[in-house]
């Protein structure tokens, strides 16, 4: 799977690359480290939804997948030693106009659709009880699970307060005018011959037929890392002190870690990075 694959590339890097220094160890690394897994099996439905177009027919994957990303886990506890993880869930590609355009359900009421958003939930609550299980079986590991299903609901929610204009809220900001109700054709990518970006990026959630715009995802980080439920539990880092200045040291490193989140999915939304 794809996903499986970058883990493995991770891995490979970290052997070759850290290892190879003198303090570069897995004892040091990733002991301190806050390793982050965004979304892990997006690209496995996405390629497997866009093939088959059978929701019924994908989900029979959904334990397979996250059995996968659960076996990425361990192998990053036990061979890398990593001590801090953070794994969030899908968001709901239901609402997303790639896949709106490609499971059209003739209701014009429904901004997200139905089914695909409960295809999101089902993957969600699997991935949960495996982070679970690992909690149990690795009590001094922190496996965080960072609910991005509930975090792009609340925004899109409070778009109009966040700036993003409700007429073009289901539809992409670089795509085709003409290609139906959400600006997106399949067929017509964004950058090609044709295809033009919307001068008023900031208002709109969607950047293309599956990606938010950079403005959507420092929105939705933000409110990821609000404090109202949306990560649980809550980070530790690895210490039970509570004294003034541990807090500070737990807002510090928070406060670093939602910055350093916010930056890299802005450079995926600009299409700087891609993974």
């Amino acid at each position: 799977m794809e996903d499986i694959k970058m883990i493995s590339a991770f891995m490979k890097l970290f052997y070759k690359d850290c290892f190879s220094f003198h303090d570069c160890g897995r004892n040091k690394i990733l002991q301190k480290a806050i390793v982050f897994m965004d979304q892990p099996g997006f690209n496995d439905y996405k390629h497997s939804l866009l093939h088959t177009k059978f929701i019924s027919e994908v989900s029979k994957i959904v334990p397979d997948v996250v059995e996968t990303i659960k076996s990425s886990i361990e192998q990053l506890i036990k061979d890398a030693e990593a001590k801090h993880l953070v794994v969030s869930g899908i968001i709901p590609i239901g609402c997303l106009p790639g896949f709106r355009t490609m499971f059209p359900d003739n209701s014009r009421k429904i901004q997200c659709h139905k089914g695909l958003n409960l295809f999101a939930t089902l993957h969600n609550d699997h991935l949960w009880q495996a982070l679970e299980e690992l909690r149990l079986k690795y009590p001094e590991v922190e496996i965080i699970y960072a609910d991005y299903f509930k975090a792009f609901m609340a925004v899109l929610c409070n778009h109009e307060f966040l700036g993003f204009k409700t007429k073009t809220l289901m539809k992409v900001c670089c795509g085709s005018t003409d290609s139906g109700p959400f600006n997106f054709d399949p067929h017509k990518k964004c950058g090609t011959e044709g295809v033009v970006a919307c001068s008023d990026r900031a208002s709109h959630i969607h950047w293309d037929g599956f990606r938010l715009t950079p403005e959507d995802s420092k929105n939705m980080i933000d409110t990821l890392f609000s404090k109202n439920g949306f990560v649980f539990p809550e980070f530790k880092f690895s210490t039970n002190h509570h004294t003034a200045a541990a807090e500070r040291h737990r807002s510090k490193v928070y406060g670093r870690f939602r910055d350093g989140l916010r930056h890299l999915l802005e450079l995926h939304a600009n299409n700087v990075v891609d993974y």
